[in-house]
């Protein structure tokens, strides 16, 4: 297997080793560890209910740094549906918070890594669980309480997302650390 140096410092699988099957493999391995990261912290107390440490978000920034920016998304979108299956709460309203939550995060961590190829994890992951938890909060406004206080949950959003978001640059960092 050759890897490639990246502008990030950690190495990427080389387009040529990383054939269909393999991609396809480490995804669902990436997917499956996601759920069950999200199945585990699905029963934390919380103290809303979109705030949680969001672990699951590690495997969708790896597969992003790893693989690709699609790869990412898949495992979000797939991880998410296996969690609402295994929990119950498939294409529930919070199945449906979930997913706009783990989309949210991947994409705006895509997009941050396209821009700034040089932003380190912690960027990456705390703009991922800002995103996140924002995403998570405009769907319960538009589903559920049309004019709730806004810039109270913003501030309170902000404080968890930070230490979330760098605590899953940590666990990513030591994935890629390990592979």
């Amino acid at each position: 297997m050759r890897f490639q140096d990246n502008k990030s410092g950690y190495a990427l699988l080389d387009k040529q080793s990383m054939t269909p099957v393999r991609k396809y493999a480490t995804m669902a391995i990436l997917a499956s560890a996601a759920a069950a990261l999200q199945i585990i912290e699905s029963p934390l107390p919380r103290l809303l209910p979109w705030l949680k440490p969001g672990l699951a978000n590690a495997m969708a920034l790896f597969a992003i740094l790893r693989i690709s920016i699609s790869a990412g998304l898949g495992v979000s979108v797939i991880r998410t549906f296996i969690a609402g299956a295994f929990l119950g709460t498939l294409f529930s309203p919070v199945h449906i918070i979930s997913l706009a939550g783990a989309l949210t995060s991947t994409l705006s961590m895509s997009i941050v890594r396209r821009l700034l190829p040089e932003a380190g994890l912690a960027t990456l992951s705390v703009t991922g669980a800002l995103a996140s938890n924002w995403a998570q909060l405009i769907v319960v406004e538009l589903m559920f309480a049309g004019s709730m206080s806004y810039w109270f949950h913003l501030a309170v959003m902000i404080w968890v997302a930070i230490p979330s978001g760098l605590i899953v640059a940590r666990v990513t960092s030591e994935l890629l650390r390990r592979t």
